[in-house]
């Protein structure tokens, strides 16, 4: 199950960016997305719509770790309004079945979908 306040930085208004950063072959490779494309699965997996992200499929291929970091500012921290996390995980691309055309559904421009099993997830702010 993911941290209550995971959730709620990733599904509180306004939207935020979320970084992705995976293994390349001579440094570390990062993308971004937004905090509002993402969908939570009833298992705890995340779920991001893909439309470029090609070096980042290589790069999983190669190594499936993963780490994202999201934030909010509008979420209370532990100290003050606005937190963030680091997450840590396992990915995969998917291009078909319940999961993949549930998101098409929603996101018709996507040609693949980024499929994250969180490991850890550290709150940050």
């Amino acid at each position: 199950m993911l941290h209550e306040k995971l959730v709620e930085v990733l599904t509180t208004p306004p939207d935020g960016a979320v970084a992705i950063v995976t293994r390349g072959q001579d440094e570390p490779h990062v993308v971004n997305t937004w905090n509002s494309y993402v969908r939570i699965t009833a298992d705890g997996r995340l779920l991001l719509p893909v439309g470029g992200m090609h070096q980042t499929e290589e790069n999983i291929k190669h190594d499936n770790r993963i780490i994202i970091t999201v934030a909010n500012r509008e979420v209370q921290g532990k100290m003050y309004k606005g937190t963030g996390f680091l997450v840590k995980g396992t990915a995969e691309f998917i291009n078909q079945g319940v999961d993949f055309a549930m998101m098409q559904k929603i996101f018709p421009w996507l040609r693949a979908v980024l499929d994250i099993t969180v490991v850890s997830a550290e709150q940050t702010l």
